[in-house]
């Protein structure tokens, strides 16, 4: 019997700084994402690591029989990026779990708290519906989705399919998420550049 999925907890203190704090994006080590977050959370650290559920193929061998099967797995949205809310003296703190190669500056907190805000949209959807993460370059129309679940997300018309479904690029965190949707669906207006 196959095990569930456990998804983590939103903690929405991430969406809410005080003070000096401010939401960063920290740069891990390669597959030290999971790390980082339990060390955050060990050590009362507000962290937040957007996750999507993908596919992945596991190898076993029985009696010299080579078996494949598919698992469910959850793995980062943005590989080697965590966003951790700071304070000047808790920078050091991240360091010293020897998971972090830089924290990045964030030169505007709102809006960067605004595309955080998106992220976790996104994330919810990612984890009941298949969505593909690519970098790109944006071209096409670009649209504000005004219901629904991608509602207040803004994208770029890709490709229009024989069965009437879009394939849509959506911007957030300077990555491009790939999604089919059926445009009969939502209601969504042209933005003007």
């Amino acid at each position: 019997m196959a095990t569930p999925l456990v998804i983590p907890d939103f903690d929405e203190a991430i969406l809410n700084p005080q003070g000096e704090e401010i939401v960063r994006p920290v740069y891990t080590l390669p597959l030290h994402e999971f790390r980082l977050r339990d060390y955050c959370n060990a050590n009362g650290i507000v962290c937040y690591l957007p996750l999507r559920k993908t596919t992945r193929v596991l190898k076993r061998a029985y009696c010299s029989t080579q078996y494949r099967y598919l698992k469910e797995v959850l793995r980062p949205m943005f590989p080697s990026y965590l966003f951790v809310k700071l304070s000047p003296d808790q920078r050091t703190g991240v360091f010293a779990s020897n998971s972090v190669r830089r924290i990045l500056p964030v030169e505007t907190p709102v809006r960067f708290l605004e595309e955080l805000r998106v992220v976790r949209q996104i994330e919810q959807i990612a984890l009941t519906e298949p969505l593909e993460f690519n970098a790109g370059i944006k071209e096409g129309d670009h649209f504000l989705i005004e219901s629904g679940p991608w509602q207040g997300i803004t994208g770029w018309l890709r490709k229009k399919s024989q069965r009437a479904l879009w394939t849509v690029e959506i911007e957030c965190v300077n990555t491009l998420v790939q999604a089919t949707i059926d445009p009969t669906l939502y209601k969504m207006s042209r933005v003007e550049e």
